[in-house]
């Protein structure tokens, strides 16, 4: 069913609109459509975020949606009530307002958690690729000019500018620790393991399981922009003396890198040197789509990234010891060839790089 289908069916609860994207009655799992009555709780910002991560939601069962009073942190997990609650309110409210409660509806969706984390959002109107719709299909033109109707949905922790949460977005109770205090809470569980018959939208899961940095799978260009620079910090404060000028080379390959990404998952207009990286990269893979492209190329710079980064660190460990055996033996003899070896893998890395040959 395409977003042209979908925006002309009418409902009891009225027209669906391609915002919508997802009709209660388009869901088999009766579990998520008793979270959507009255839309109520979750609403397309939701269904599109976990479009992106690979879930057909239309093609989930009740048998694949594990409900349990408390949180497995793992995967994605609707937090909800399962009966009609008052609860009080929290955080700063105005004079008249202070020591009331407030009542929640039975199926009223609290939060969402994903790996035991509650979820921050923000979301983009712009035109998407096709594992960014509900729907796996690709969107087309309409009244925005050529930005599509269904957002672009980025979630996260609360940092990176996220401003609201699924669900309910009730202050004081955004936390796990808020949520578990409502009475009746329960969460519904939801598996992002690829092998899950409802992962695809589009593009299956393994594609973005092939992203990875070292052993931390990412799936957006700036999660690999966090992840790079975690690495980075941390081979930062063992940095001593660098008589190779390394540091320097890292950092420009680092950067490089983040270029890449930055235009193969994170919509950047690819020019020059980057573009002609790409072209060459997609050119000799037999993949099926731009996407699994995109996802292939990024799980090979990371993979060439954190080499450069353990051969970097082992570099680091060197010169350190060089510097241990000044002070033990009064000569830096022993160590002087791990140094060099290790500054040659460097540059290797480095070398390939920059040249755009990833594996």
């Amino acid at each position: 069913m395409d977003i042209k289908q979908l925006s002309q069916i009418s409902t009891r609860y009225g027209s669906v609109g391609t915002d919508r994207k997802l009709v209660v009655e388009s869901f088999k799992a009766g579990k998520l459509r008793a979270l959507t009555n009255d839309w109520r709780g979750l609403d397309s910002d939701f269904w599109s975020y976990g479009a992106k991560l690979g879930i057909e939601w239309n093609k989930i069962t009740d048998q694949e949606i594990e409900t349990n009073a408390k949180p497995k942190k793992k995967g994605i997990e609707i937090a909800y009530i399962d009966k009609d609650v008052t609860v009080p309110m929290k955080g700063k409210q105005r004079d008249y307002y202070r020591g009331s409660n407030i009542g929640i509806d039975k199926f009223s969706v609290i939060s969402v958690l994903k790996d035991g984390k509650p979820l921050w959002y923000t979301k983009g109107w712009k035109r998407l690729t096709n594992v960014m719709t509900a729907t796996g299909k690709k969107t087309k033109d309409n009244y925005y000019g050529k930005r599509s109707t269904i957002p672009d949905v980025d979630a996260g922790s609360r940092s990176y500018s996220r401003s609201k949460q699924f669900g309910i977005n009730m202050i004081g109770y955004q936390s796990l620790s808020g949520m578990m205090s409502i009475p009746g809470i329960k969460f519904h569980h939801i598996s992002l393991e690829e092998d899950m018959p409802y992962m695809g939208a589009g593009v299956k899961r393994q594609m973005r399981q092939a992203a990875q940095f070292g052993a931390s799978k990412f799936t957006t260009n700036d999660e690999f922009k966090r992840i790079n620079q975690s690495y980075f910090d941390e081979l930062l404060r063992k940095r001593l003396n660098d008589p190779k000028k390394l540091a320097a080379k890292v950092k420009q390959a680092s950067k490089f890198c983040q270029d890449i990404i930055d235009a193969a998952l994170g919509g950047k207009k690819a020019t020059g040197k980057i573009k002609s990286v790409i072209d060459t990269y997609q050119s000799n893979r037999t993949a099926h789509t731009q996407e699994s492209e995109a996802y292939s190329l990024a799980g090979a710079i990371g993979d060439d990234l954190a080499r450069l980064y353990t051969y970097y660190g082992y570099y680091l460990g060197a010169l350190e010891q060089e510097k241990q055996d000044k002070i033990k033996y009064g000569t830096t003899d022993f160590s002087r060839s791990d140094v060099e070896s290790y500054a040659k893998d460097v540059q290797q890395y480095y070398n390939g790089i920059m040249a755009g040959k990833f594996r």
